[in-house]
């Protein structure tokens, strides 16, 4: 099983980052990730998921990641949500 330490090495390796979080929600099964990437720009919400979700396809389809929530913003998008960010919900709409 894929440590909280070892996910975010994984995600740093794979894309350029500003700001990687996981999180272990229950038992390391369920996990929130909160990922900040130039390599997100211009890219749809569901381009940005995608990205991750690839990352741990392997994990994923083992079920070792049972749920995973994602919360991935571009710099321009962090900048402008990062002060009404919420762990438990995320930006303020």
């Amino acid at each position: 099983m894929l440590t909280v330490s070892q996910m975010e090495e994984r995600i740093k390796q794979k894309l350029k980052t500003v700001l990687v979080e996981v999180i272990d929600l229950r038992g390391g099964d369920h996990i929130q990730a909160i990922i900040v990437s130039p390599e997100f720009e211009g890219k749809t919400l569901v381009e940005q998921h995608k990205t991750i979700y690839d990352i741990f396809s392997d994990e994923m389809k083992s079920n070792e990641i049972h749920a995973l929530t994602l919360k991935t913003y571009s710099p321009s998008q962090w900048e402008k949500v990062k002060g009404t960010f919420s762990r438990d919900i995320g930006h303020a709409i």
